[in-house]
């Protein structure tokens, strides 16, 4: 069994991390709890831990101070993080101090348990694999055949093949727990291993084999690495509706990786800027109304080649965003999009959303323009919470007259702008007085308040409660768990 410690300055998420996960069909346990670094440090002098799964954010000690000095003290451990979608412009950092996964807290809250657990026993086996690699034979294959199967366990995708070609001999690797793959020593034995494959009768539906070339002078740990991380990540843009066999060239994807390793910090800060402007017009309506917008969106998107975690985490913040638009005009809220199986699944839910934003923007008796326009204006509104916000000032920026502005406003967000500022601040406020620990005063500052009384009267005429008895009453209460 290996060891794990799990740290998160949230009670809760801790608690519902040890009581709900199965961590003892992946060989795993739990060791211990900690509210924050630096009691996971003092934990970690005392008791052997495996596998160490920390939050970024958390106070006294963060997690990736936490990281930097378990890396030093501890090389041999297995290090994942926890995170909100927020969080991303971190990853990179985490992953560069040796993380070898992340866990995006939404994945809990839909109780996807095992997928997430099974993920990460791949990456330690696949680390694993990788170290022993050096001692492995290379192999005299050129091609071969992997399968992806719709199974939960290697017991069950071998009682699928065995279902489904008899005649199949054992796989010379398991890349991972749903990946065997066999290498052909041969041109008689490749057409055999074809035949048999594409032969299969009822192969299940989510299921598809690849053709693998370039495997000549690999070892088994090597072609198991790169078919593990294959599936992980670049499988979910690689497949297609209906296409049962899938070409793979082992020896250019290694030359790829190769090629797009980081050259150092510039290029992380370059694809993290990539990413807040892809973002930021994610958030913008333009795309809602311009289908052009809207396709070279998702061209930019695909191309930053997210894992389907991290691109799941990333639209869900989207939807955040879009949310504020759909419920004024609809008076209710948008479907919360569902983790999708590949990229065209996710290209199909974003012109659904596209399509329902449309419809709740095309009631109004207003030209696309003008919905735009207003719509650029509450997106504006959201950006500078801290600011001064005047009606004039947007209706300036987003090229209409003010009083124009004030209409079209009214009726396209069913609500005055001033209003809309004001419950787009409390609103604001209500988080920052529950995600941090932050004065009173201090999140008046940040949603636009200068004068901390007056803050507190239009927060109680708005929630019914003064800002200290509201985080009184939403907030986790501290513990003396470490």
């Amino acid at each position: 069994m290996l060891n794990v410690l799990i740290v998160d300055d949230d009670k809760l998420v801790r608690r519902g991390l040890i009581s709900a996960m199965p961590w003892a069909e992946f060989g795993l346990q739990v060791a211990g709890e900690a509210r924050n670094g630096e009691k996971a440090l003092e934990f970690l002098e005392t008791q052997e831990v495996d596998l160490l799964l920390t939050d970024l954010a958390m106070p006294v000690m963060s997690g990736l101070e936490l990281m930097r000095e378990a890396r030093v003290r501890y090389p041999r451990m297995f290090i994942v993080v926890l995170t909100l979608h927020q969080d991303f412009s971190y990853i990179q950092e985490a992953l560069r101090l040796g993380a070898i996964d992340y866990i995006a807290k939404v994945q809990l809250e839909e109780e996807r348990f095992e997928e997430v657990l099974e993920r990460i026993c791949s990456r330690i086996a696949s680390e694993r694999r990788k170290e022993s690699s050096s001692v492995v034979h290379s192999c005299s294959a050129d091609q071969g055949y992997a399968w992806i199967a719709p199974a939960s366990s290697d017991a069950e995708v071998r009682a699928l093949l065995e279902r489904l070609s008899p005649a199949l001999r054992e796989p010379d690797v398991w890349a991972a727990p749903k990946l065997p793959a066999w290498f052909a020593e041969d041109a008689a034995e490749a057409r055999k291993l074809e035949a048999l494959l594409n032969g299969a009768p009822g192969c299940p539906k989510n299921s598809a084999f690849l053709r693998l070339h370039g495997l000549q002078g690999k070892n088994k740990a090597e072609i198991s690495a790169q078919l593990a991380d294959y599936a992980t990540d670049e499988w979910f843009y690689a497949r297609q509706p209906d296409l049962y066999l899938y070409d793979l060239d082992l020896s250019d994807r290694a030359q790829q990786e190769e090629s797009e390793t980081p050259a150092g910090n510039a290029e992380g800060e370059l694809a993290q800027r990539t990413l807040a402007e892809l973002r930021r017009r994610g958030f913008k309506p333009d795309w809602v109304h311009e289908l052009g917008e809207f396709e070279t969106l998702l061209s930019d998107l695909a191309e930053l080649r997210l894992s389907p975690q991290r691109l799941h985490g990333e639209i869900l913040g989207w939807t955040y965003a879009w949310n504020a638009i759909y419920e004024a005009a609809m008076g209710k809220r948008l479907d919360m999009p569902q983790a999708a199986d590949s990229w065209v699944e996710t290209v199909q839910e974003l012109h659904r959303m596209r399509n329902q934003l449309r419809f709740a923007l095309g009631v109004q008796p207003y030209s696309s323009e003008v919905q735009a326009s207003v719509t650029r204006a509450a997106a504006l509104v959201r950006e500078r919470l801290s600011e001064s916000l005047q009606a004039g000032r947007i209706a300036h920026e987003v090229n209409m007259s003010r009083s124009y502005f004030s209409q079209c406003f009214r009726d396209i967000m069913g609500v005055t702008f001033n209003e809309y500022v004001r419950q787009q601040r409390i609103n604001r406020a209500c988080s920052l007085l529950v995600e941090t620990r932050k004065t009173v005063q201090w999140v008046a500052e940040r949603t636009g308040y200068a004068d901390e009384k007056y803050f507190s009267r239009i927060f109680r005429e708005q929630t019914g409660l003064l800002p200290s008895e509201y985080r009184q009453q939403h907030a986790f209460k501290e513990t003396n768990v470490r």
